[in-house]
């Protein structure tokens, strides 16, 4: 049996210890929770802003919840660079859950040092009115 070592693991073994970015390692969460209620306004390529990324900090985990917002109405969610970067497109004409993967952005982190707007991009149609859209993200940071 072989036994490996990850980045981060090797830095605090080393001697003297590396330094490791808190938002990787032994830092603190801090939570990004929001909620919006469509008016039936919201349609195609509009945006919905629902919290920032710091500099350093890492997305760990997160979901979104949403009603039944009808038709081929889709959300993802994202930042400017990337309006996916967090959530691909995903189908929301009926309520439903939807939490973030690998695949998508679960493990980013920024690498400028400006802080970065967080956004749901709303596609394939006009949203329904009075559906409620939740956005939860836990955040590793230093």
């Amino acid at each position: 049996m072989a036994d490996f070592k990850a980045l981060n693991y090797t830095k605090t073994l080393a001697v003297p210890a590396q330094a490791v970015d808190g938002g990787d390692y032994g830092g603190r969460t801090r939570h990004v929770y929001d909620e919006y209620v469509t008016t039936g306004a919201e349609t195609t390529n509009d945006r919905i802003f629902v919290g920032t990324l710091d500099p350093g900090e890492r997305v760990l985990d997160g979901w979104v919840l949403y009603g039944a917002l009808g038709g081929s109405v889709t959300l993802k969610l994202g930042d400017a660079a990337d309006d996916d970067r967090l959530l691909l497109a995903t189908a929301a004409s009926s309520a439903g859950v939807t939490r973030l993967t690998a695949a998508t952005g679960l493990g980013y982190k920024p690498s400028g040092a400006a802080r970065v707007p967080l956004f749901l991009t709303v596609g394939g149609g006009t949203a329904a009115t009075s559906q409620a859209i939740r956005v939860h993200l836990a955040i590793g940071r230093d």
